[in-house]
């Protein structure tokens, strides 16, 4: 649930968003040795971006996605992230949304 919309009268009320988060990093080890401290904790991951997307109003779901890409990428081992962000509260529709994909800076 975040505050989300152009008009203030949408961002006044919370809506519900689903984003869909892929994530891609070298899990070699965490598959060959069945390792949890060698993969992304996906719980905390969700926990991050739960977190961002409830705690301030944004004006367009472009915005949340690409926070939530950018959150990850800083805090997490993830070399690129896709990132999915559908609202469901725009007449006539059963959602709207917006997908990126981003990558880690080279040498971060």
């Amino acid at each position: 649930m975040a505050h989300v919309g152009v008009p203030e009268s949408e961002r006044n009320r919370r809506q519900k968003l689903l984003l869909d988060l892929d994530l891609r990093a070298d899990l070699q080890g965490a598959g060959r040795y069945d390792r949890v401290s060698e993969t992304i904790d996906y719980a905390a991951v969700c926990a991050e971006v739960k977190k961002l997307a409830e705690g301030k109003p944004f004006h367009l779901v472009e915005a949340v996605a690409e926070s939530a890409a950018e959150r990850i990428l800083e805090r997490f081992d993830a070399v690129e992230v896709r990132v999915r962000v559908r609202k469901f509260s725009v007449p006539g529709t059963e959602s709207v949304g917006v997908e990126i994909v981003r990558a880690r800076k080279r040498g971060t």
